[in-house]
């Protein structure tokens, strides 16, 4: 495959606003990247690396590295995150760093939550057309050679969960930011915003079931929704399905090796004619939990 097959998707995704965001198949497990009130919500400092190679075997194809770390303060209600993110598409490149705050209050004995979170940051956008082979240099993206922009934004969010529960509300990103100087392919940041839920059911002393859903709005885009469905056996490793409404379906394993380390896999393939040239896409996360000497550690955490 050619890059000047990249060219052409560059191109295009400069004529939209509605693929900004990067895809994320742990949203389950880690809910970071999206929503800036799950900040502290794991009760301890909680540290995810996620890699993720989209559309294996296209040249250009995105791949994404994200580090996220939050935790709850001395004063347990507010919580505080930190996002640090590379995402390569072809000839451009991001690298973004947001912080996040959130505000958490207890509502029952149950010690169910409700919090509220904002986000701040920039994006670090290059892009160096020089990178692609094309048939016409005087195109005038390629003239244009490259350009490099600096996107400061701020988000919010609002997250209700206990124990076996969860459902959130975020807008990651608010303000509509030019991502283009080019006159011939003019593009800007759009708002999404996110949807996120589930629920895990007790089905006995060895397996448990969490259902989940996200579901993503954008002006002027498809609602795009995500459904989940995993299993917890022996309160260790999970195993998951996924089906991305019209786009992809995929698996996932997630293993608890002990109550502060988790690893997990998964694999996502494309359900539209993307499938005849990738043999799909994979992602792997790892993360550690550090919690206080002074207080109990919680087993299993379901999300």
């Amino acid at each position: 495959m050619k890059y000047s097959l990249t060219a052409l998707a560059f191109a295009l995704v400069l004529n939209t606003s509605a693929q900004q965001e990067t895809q994320n198949s742990f949203y389950m497990f880690n809910a970071s990247l999206l929503n800036p009130a799950y900040a502290g919500s794991r009760d301890a400092l909680s540290v995810v690396a996620d890699a993720r190679l989209q559309w294996v075997n296209w040249d250009g194809a995105p791949r994404t590295n994200c580090f996220t770390l939050h935790t709850p303060l001395v004063i347990e209600s507010v919580g505080l995150g930190l996002n640090v993110l590379n995402d390569v598409v072809g000839a451009s490149t991001r690298n973004s760093i947001f912080s996040d705050f959130s505000y958490r209050i207890r509502l029952n004995k149950n010690n169910d939550r409700l919090a509220f979170g904002l986000r701040a940051g920039v994006d670090l956008i290059t892009n160096n057309f020089g990178k692609l082979a094309v048939n016409d240099n005087t195109d005038p993206i390629i003239a244009q050679n490259s350009f490099n922009k600096t996107l400061f934004n701020t988000g919010a969010g609002i997250y209700l969960y206990g124990k076996r529960y969860f459902v959130g509300v975020t807008a990651p990103k608010f303000i509509p930011n030019k991502t283009s100087d080019l006159s011939s392919f003019a593009s800007k940041e759009a708002l999404h915003v996110y949807f996120i839920a589930g629920y895990v059911f007790k089905l006995n002393s060895m397996w448990d079931l969490k259902p989940g859903v996200c579901a993503r709005y954008t002006a002027n885009a498809p609602l795009s929704i995500d459904a989940n469905l995993s299993v917890l056996f022996n309160k260790k490793i999970w195993f998951g399905v996924m089906y991305r409404y019209g786009a992809a379906a995929g698996a996932n394993i997630m293993y608890q090796f002990t109550n502060s380390i988790r690893f997990g896999y998964a694999y996502d393939y494309s359900m539209t004619n993307m499938s005849k040239y990738t043999s799909g896409t994979h992602e792997i996360l790892l993360g550690f939990d550090f919690f206080k000497k002074s207080e109990p550690v919680r087993s299993p955490r379901y999300f």
